[in-house]
């Protein structure tokens, strides 16, 4: 009787192990949320109030995340009609495995955004000193960079600042140059990979941070939280953060694809939209 018990109770959790592991590796990761933020600030010219951004983040391009995969994702992020399209890194997994593709640029040049589409390095993409591979991607599919630099968005003859950092991990950023353009009269965004670099961009003139490289943790366990986060991901995991006095808003994306092992569990793949709004400051998300 014991050992009936004993193997059925073995038996029970097998089973259960063999279950969560199907889903965390086959299911999950294919269920693709849009999470929704409305940011509210006085500081934003009114000429720019219901600007919409589409944030896309950490495809690891090659690692269980294919051509078939970015094409549905395209597909997605074009429907939301976006004025502005932002890539914040890690467009492939090892670029230098990632033969060139015609097909990933046609997914590429499907985006269109009236005040353009912009990215920046993630950590992945320094891998092997491969940088350059992603960089030809994103030229051909009209992505502009911001690295270490910055654009000015224009309408009705007033403007924000999009500025973007080079990775923390595997290269140089330099926030000095990255904001050159920025003043107290001036509201900014951000575009850093590494979402704790906002302990340094606090102190600087920007109204919000972009990031990714998280994952949000990619494996959650319920009332306990992320399981394993990387370097410069530790301390902003997921979601929204208010930062320093001013305050700096931080926004990170959980991304899209996977790295390490192909699974996410409690913790969805997604693309951010960000909505403007000029007025008494405050955050809704949805």
């Amino acid at each position: 009787m014991k050992k009936t018990w004993i193997s059925a109770a073995a038996g029970t959790i097998l089973a259960g192990a063999a279950i969560g592991y199907s889903y965390a590796r086959y299911i999950e990761p294919a269920k693709l949320v849009t999470k929704s933020y409305k940011l509210t600030s006085e500081r934003l010219p009114k000429a720019f109030h219901g600007l919409k951004i589409v944030q896309f983040s950490d495809l690891h391009l090659g690692y269980h995340y294919s051509i078939k995969k970015l094409r549905r994702l395209v597909r997605h992020i074009q429907a939301q009609q976006a004025d502005v399209i932002v890539f914040t890194g890690d467009f492939a997994d090892r670029p230098i495995r990632l033969k060139w593709k015609q097909e990933i640029v046609d997914c590429l040049t499907m985006l269109h955004a009236p005040l353009g589409k912009y990215w920046i390095y993630g950590n992945h993409d320094y891998r092997d000193g491969s940088e350059a591979i992603v960089a030809k991607y994103m030229k051909a599919g009209g992505f502009t960079p911001l690295h270490n630099t910055a654009a000015l968005l224009k309408r009705r003859q007033e403007h924000i600042v999009l500025a973007g950092i080079d990775d923390v991990i595997r290269s140089s950023p330099n926030l000095h140059a990255a904001t050159q353009h920025s003043d107290e009269d001036s509201f900014t965004i951000l575009l850093a990979h590494e979402p704790d670099l906002a302990e340094n961009v606090k102190h600087l003139p920007v109204d919000v941070q972009l990031s990714g490289h998280s994952h949000g943790g990619q494996v959650r366990i319920p009332f306990y939280g992320e399981v394993i986060v990387p370097p410069y991901g530790r301390r902003y995991v997921d979601s929204h953060y208010e930062v320093g006095s001013r305050p700096l808003h931080v926004f990170v994306s959980r991304g899209v694809g996977t790295t390490r092992m192909p699974i996410r569990f409690a913790c969805p793949p997604e693309i951010s939209i960000i909505t403007l709004q000029h007025g008494r400051g405050h955050v809704e998300i949805n």
